[in-house]
């Protein structure tokens, strides 16, 4: 696979999550239903941190990493434990806009690249290159997609594209 067409992927499943977030009101995005762990919101910042901090850690550089979100929404994080003020809507959107067009920006022509050492999930697997950990965060996203379309089931709400934060 070519930079472009996992680029293309990328775009894709970002306009997904733009979907889901146009879809998205304030008060619907701190809602944890029972038997969760997380919120729409803490989804949202999630995809956002783990794309930026895995691909760019893997890279040997550093990410875009806004204060306060590695505590917030860093793995094994919930908003039951927060401290400080989540960011807003508007303000994930902004930057889950933006994410896609700076990697492509960052790394079109260096998705081959090895890291320093394989990015780990399981002892089987490893992945070597950018252009894998690119492939496994878009995965990820996807996941965190889903999730946040059984918050949304879970709250009652049916019509899951009807945009309504305008």
């Amino acid at each position: 696979m070519d930079d472009s067409q996992l680029f293309k992927q990328m775009d894709f499943i970002r306009m997904r999550t733009i979907a889901a977030i146009d879809n998205t009101t304030e008060e619907m995005a701190d809602v944890v239903p029972d038997g969760f762990k997380n919120s729409i919101r803490w989804n949202l910042g999630h995809i956002y941190l783990t794309q930026e901090k895995l691909i760019h850690s893997f890279a040997g550089e550093e990410g875009n990493i806004p204060e306060g979100f590695v505590e917030l929404f860093g793995f094994n994080t919930s908003p039951d434990q927060w401290e400080k003020t989540a960011p807003s809507l508007k303000e994930l959107r902004e930057l889950l806009s933006e994410q896609p067009k700076k990697l492509r920006e960052k790394f079109t022509g260096r998705l081959s690249e090895k890291g320093e050492k394989p990015f780990t999930m399981t002892k089987d697997i490893a992945f070597e290159t950018i252009a894998e950990v690119v492939s496994f965060t878009n995965w990820h996203e996807g996941l965190h997609q889903g999730a946040i379309t059984t918050i949304k089931r879970a709250q009652g709400i049916e019509n899951l594209w009807e945009p309504v934060n305008k």
